[in-house]
């Protein structure tokens, strides 16, 4: 009997977290419009208008394989630079940043 008591509190305990991960909202949502302004004043240049590259070797971001990194990935390419992308450490914050990534999301739909 206590096997079967321990082995049903485990599934309940362990559909408990699955739903939890499913139905979840993040803590802080991150918002697009404001990301595709700060896109446009901070990244636009090189990285064209609604995402459309316009410099040979930076990622087309309308183009699937232009995201193909976490967001965790893009935050950090934009934090910290890549080659002559300039970084923005400091310059935006990881709001602004996960706001860009937003933005970058629905350019590809």
């Amino acid at each position: 009997m206590r096997i079967w008591h321990f082995f049903t509190n485990s599934v309940i305990r362990g559909l408990i977290v699955i739903l939890a991960g499913v139905f979840s909202v993040p803590a802080s949502g991150a918002d697009p419009r404001n990301g595709v302004t700060i896109y446009n004043r901070h990244c636009a240049q090189c990285h064209g208008e609604n995402g459309v590259a316009r410099m040979p070797g930076v990622p087309d971001f309308t183009r699937p394989e232009g995201l193909m990194k976490s967001d965790r990935e893009i935050a950090e390419l934009i934090r910290e630079g890549r080659s002559v992308m300039p970084a923005f450490a400091g310059i935006l914050s990881n709001a602004e940043i996960r706001d860009v990534i937003a933005y970058l999301r629905t350019l590809n739909f």
